[in-house]
């Protein structure tokens, strides 16, 4: 996918968002517990969970995209612009709506060192 094409994307979500019609993207990465300090009895330095939220379109594969393989029947792509966002890693899951999804894959468009927007492949949770 080209700049230009992530721009028209990127414009696709705002639309979208300002008809309704974007859903609130949520991926949650838990906090670590740090290390254990004996003569406290507590652990320390550790930090607190993590939610990142953002609009995002999901939008289907056409069906010469199925594979059975890579794709699979279902599995949509979730187009979310990156800035606020994290990069979302394969297995995590991710929250569209109300409905939860497992990430199969993310293509990432950044031009020069800075993410612009995630194409994400997920695949509902059975």
């Amino acid at each position: 996918m080209s700049q230009k094409d992530a721009q028209k994307a990127l414009a696709m979500i705002e639309r979208a968002k300002a008809r309704g019609r974007a859903s609130t993207v949520k991926l949650s990465r838990p906090g670590t517990p740090g290390t254990y300090n004996p003569a406290t009895g507590k652990y320390e330095g550790g930090s607190e969970p993590i939610t990142y939220k953002a609009p995002g379109v999901k939008i289907g594969y056409e069906q010469s995209d199925v594979d059975g393989a890579m794709v699979q029947r279902g599995d949509q792509q979730l187009y979310v612009p990156a800035l606020g966002f994290t990069r979302p890693a394969t297995n995590e899951q991710i929250t569209v709506g109300e409905e939860a999804f497992t990430v199969i894959g993310v293509e990432i468009l950044a031009p020069g060192d800075t993410d612009i927007l995630y194409i994400i492949q997920i695949r509902g949770l059975s």
